[in-house]
């Protein structure tokens, strides 16, 4: 059976610097104790060596920290089946998966456009694989809050990241596929693009109307209340008791589906390959600016 001073020794030799370690050792042996069982009552299923969770328990109080008040406010149970996947326990894997990322997942479902399979199977490799030498990124997690809690902000920063990965492949290969058209045409590439806003302006137009009546009701009305009421986003943030910079992401996320759409239609409407619909589509992007505010006044 452990000593009091072998478990309390060990915790205390792996503590960050400037930890207040209390007085009291034979108090912080018997919390040390508690913590460690409160995670092999949840997880029965997940093993796991004392000494592993204690020196993952003292290496995630930070600098400073009182060590009493860290320990009495640590989320243990969580923290041990964080530690057993740190250290690639597959009965911990498992309990992950069956017990905690399917509530991370829920959170997936907020991000519009997302892959939920796609963005946990990301989630997965990234948190329970390890990468140039340092440990999966599961070990990140400190235990001051509940482990669904930051699984769910990672899922949803991992959605987010990959929508802004993936926007940026399709540009950079719209732009190599437009690179050697408007290289080839060297100085009368602004003659070309002059052409194609001239010719195509009306084009634009009723792809623009098209896509505008195809957008939710809701993004249409922040577009009109922002573009044609000029109000701020900070009034349109208190009509929807939301905060202006949530208001400003969901205006951009409106212009953004409204350009789409339009490009989606140029496509279909005049069979352009992909570098002559990019040519096309920077000729007559301005006039969105110009044709919005009348097309949102319109009725309907």
């Amino acid at each position: 059976m452990r000593t009091q001073r072998s478990r309390s020794h060990l915790f205390v030799q792996h503590l960050r610097p400037e930890a207040r370690v209390p007085p009291d050792v034979s108090a912080l042996e018997a919390v040390l104790a508690s913590l460690y069982d409160a995670g092999r009552q949840a997880w029965p299923e997940v093993p796991l060596e004392e000494e592993a969770f204690l020196r993952h328990l003292a290496e995630r109080l930070l600098p400073g920290d009182d060590v009493a008040g860290g320990l009495a406010a640590m989320h243990a149970a969580d923290l041990y089946l964080a530690c057993a996947c740190a250290r690639g326990e597959p009965a911990a894997h498992a309990a992950l998966e069956r017990h905690v990322l399917p509530r991370a997942a829920e959170s997936v479902a907020r991000v519009r456009g997302a892959d939920a399979a796609e963005v946990l199977q990301l989630l997965r490799e990234r948190l329970l694989v390890a990468e140039g030498g340092r440990p999966p990124r599961v070990a990140d997690y400190e235990g001051g809050g509940p482990l669904v809690a930051w699984l769910r902000a990672a899922a949803v920063r991992t959605a987010l990241n990959l929508q802004r990965a993936e926007g940026r492949r399709a540009r950079a290969e719209e732009d190599a596929e437009a690179g050697p058209l408007m290289e080839a045409a060297g100085p009368e590439a602004d003659l070309e693009l002059d052409y194609l806003r001239r010719h195509h302006r009306e084009d634009f137009q009723a792809a623009l109307t098209e896509a505008l009546a195809a957008l939710p009701t809701r993004e249409r009305t922040l577009l009109r209340l922002h573009l044609v009421e000029g109000l701020s986003l900070e009034r349109i943030g208190a009509m929807y008791q939301t905060h202006k910079s949530t208001v400003s992401r969901q205006v951009a996320k409106a212009r953004e589906a409204l350009l789409a759409g339009a490009r989606q239609r140029l496509a279909e409407r005049l069979r352009l390959s992909s570098g002559e619909l990019h040519s096309l589509m920077r000729a007559v992007q301005g006039e969105l600016d110009l044709s919005l505010p009348s097309l949102l006044r319109e009725p309907g």
